[in-house]
């Protein structure tokens, strides 16, 4: 995904987007533990978002990372976001289709995942053609 010496703007990334995603994880299960432990809880609406507190730093870690790295790199990056974006809505919209004709429907936190291995896709190819 990156150089194998990474530099200070990718450790900063990695540090960024590991702590997100290790809180992510936290905060889901401890979310998840309270609402199916007691279904009737008053705020079950709220620990239902709570995975999204830490979440909502990864967006700030990417664009962090946009503005620290250079001009190639962001190059890089900006074809790996589009053809992740743009593949990513192609592949979940055939789904979608796909349910009209008889596919299990799947729950909506399918397509940050999607996403992101569009993402990685786009990463390998763009770095692949840059090298």
């Amino acid at each position: 995904m990156f150089d194998c010496a990474p530099n200070r703007a990718t450790r900063k990334y990695l540090i960024r987007m590991l702590t997100a995603m290790s809180l992510y994880v936290i905060a889901t299960a401890i979310s998840v533990r309270i609402i199916k432990h007691d279904a009737s809880v008053s705020w079950k609406y709220a620990w239902a978002l709570l995975p999204i507190v830490p979440a909502s730093f990864v967006p700030i870690a990417v664009v962090s990372l946009l503005r620290e790295i250079d001009e190639l790199q962001r190059k890089i990056q900006l074809e790996a976001l589009a053809f992740g974006f743009a593949t990513a809505a192609v592949l979940t919209m055939s789904y979608g289709f796909l349910q009209n004709a008889g596919l299990p429907e799947l729950n909506w936190v399918w397509v940050w995942p999607v996403m992101a291995a569009c993402w990685i896709v786009g990463l390998i190819a763009a770095r692949w053609r840059y090298r």
